[in-house]
């Protein structure tokens, strides 16, 4: 069990709207920034950036940088990142199924592939 002192220096996996989102995109293969908003559609960049880095710091998606012609910014799951996934899979099923029955707004839309 985990002291106060122990979790202090962790960083909480926050599931907001669009990280199942981002999750199931980068399942597929890796995705640089743009082609990561066009492929979500409605987000803010702040609002992707903002997931993007949380997501980084619970060690669940991992940043590369190349240096090619032009500096590119690639974003992938990490071994730790795609282990989430079936369990992720698993909760939108069931929010799918007891939706009418849960008090809270639960929608995980493209999410149950």
């Amino acid at each position: 069990m985990a002291t106060a002192q122990e979790s202090k220096g962790r960083t909480p996996i926050f599931i907001g709207r669009w990280t199942p989102k981002i999750l199931f995109s980068l399942k597929e293969r890796p995705h640089r920034h743009g082609e990561l908003r066009r492929h979500l559609g409605s987000v803010s960049q702040r609002m992707l950036t903002r997931t993007l880095r949380n997501l980084e710091s619970t060690g669940l998606v991992a940043r590369r940088i190349t240096t090619s012609k032009a500096i590119t910014v690639e974003y992938s799951l990490t071994q730790l990142g795609k282990s989430i996934i079936t369990p992720l899979r698993g909760m939108c099923r069931w929010a799918r199924k007891y939706s009418r029955q849960v008090s809270a707004d639960v929608h995980f839309p493209g999410a149950y592939q």
